[in-house]
């Protein structure tokens, strides 16, 4: 096959979960369709390049545009008579700036071409009469996770069919390790904007590590942007801990998503306030606590048994951080072999490929 995609809605390699799911979406169009040429709409593609993103060309963001459609001219561009369009975004529509997606699935529709609605979660809360239009007028919806596509059902949506996070079949990238036995953790400031006792929560959970068990603690940064820089924040909140060094370590802001889940791959637990260092964990079987904010948290813990593991970022407490975490720790081994089961599942439902010949024919 020598198909068109244009992939979109990818904000950039600094957002290690959005390099996760642009990556192995790469990946998987080429797997299926060996002869295909990929556009990847980007607002930043010179971090897409520093790490290593392969699309055969990029459309560029244009920072200076007044309207939608001045912003992604270069991408409005790219369709042509052969493109797919591919929406990427995970969660873009649960943001109040999601028309700017809309501005390009509709431009695919007016041109006749079919349009993708890759791997999403929408928060149910964030959908009115125009938002339904554009969700149904999709060729095609992959909904990540149940509490999505119990929620598209009920809307009536006929093109709806469920999946799992691709970022779940990414292999991790070997890099050295920082320390022997270890538990991730990951805060980061979208959280802590809503609700400032977010780190100082954090900071009780590592002391209660620390003086209660064993392991290292390893920050691990999953978004480095420098408006939303997950790694600024945990090296302040490293500084706190004098007298610990030898079990504080902060991972590199300059490593890539596979690195990344490398080192979570091989913790003990995950504590992350991001979304896909929760699926690097789930993906290797390590059971982990997401501190979440919205549907995709909830959704996608409870596909793989973990939904009593999240802590609602508007309810976090110390004492249910640190209660969670002894729970989750006390029952790591059980929650590991249940892991084991379900995971295969969601690697089965976002492996596939049938979604996508169907869309091609």
């Amino acid at each position: 096959m020598n198909d068109r995609f244009l992939v979109y809605g990818h904000g950039g390699c600094y957002n290690h979960g959005a390099e996760a799911i642009t990556r192995t979406t790469i990946e998987f169009l080429r797997n299926i369709s060996t002869d295909c040429h990929i556009t990847l709409s980007s607002y930043f593609e010179e971090q897409d390049r520093e790490f290593d993103l392969q699309p055969d060309c990029f459309a560029k963001r244009n920072p200076d545009g007044k309207t939608n459609a001045e912003i992604y001219a270069q991408t409005l561009a790219a369709i042509t008579k052969d493109t797919i369009g591919i929406h990427v975004g995970g969660d873009n529509y649960c943001y109040k700036n999601w028309q700017r997606y809309a501005e390009i699935h509709y431009a695919l529709k007016k041109n006749g071409k079919k349009s993708i609605l890759w791997g999403c979660s929408i928060d149910e809360n964030m959908v009115n009469e125009e938002m339904k239009e554009v969700l149904l007028s999709h060729d095609l919806i992959l909904a990540r996770e149940e509490i999505t596509y119990r929620m598209l059902k009920k809307l009536g949506a006929a093109n709806v069919i469920r999946v799992s996070d691709i970022a779940f079949t990414m292999q991790p990238k070997e890099t050295m390790l920082p320390a022997e036995e270890y538990v991730c953790i990951n805060i980061s400031p979208l959280v802590c904007k809503r609700n400032e006792a977010a780190i100082t929560d954090t900071e009780k959970l590592v002391r209660y590590l620390l003086k209660n068990t064993t392991f290292s603690i390893v920050f691990v940064p999953h978004v480095t942007m420098p408006m939303d820089n997950d790694y600024a924040l945990q090296c302040e909140l490293a500084k706190k801990f004098t007298g610990w060094e030898k079990r504080i370590f902060v991972c590199s802001d300059k490593l890539s998503a596979a690195e990344y889940k490398y080192i979570i791959s091989k913790s003990k637990l995950c504590i992350s306030a991001r979304t896909h260092a929760v699926i690097a964990a789930y993906s290797s079987c390590v059971p982990a606590i997401s501190i979440g904010y919205s549907t995709k948290a909830r959704g996608i813990a409870e596909d793989v048994g973990m939904e009593d593991y999240v802590v609602d970022i508007g309810k976090m407490s110390e004492s249910a951080l640190i209660k969670m975490t002894e729970k989750c720790l006390r029952n790591r081994h059980l929650l590991q072999k249940q892991l084991e089961t379900r995971v295969p599942l969601c690697m089965e439902r976002a492996m596939n490929s049938n979604i996508i010949h169907e869309i091609l024919k």
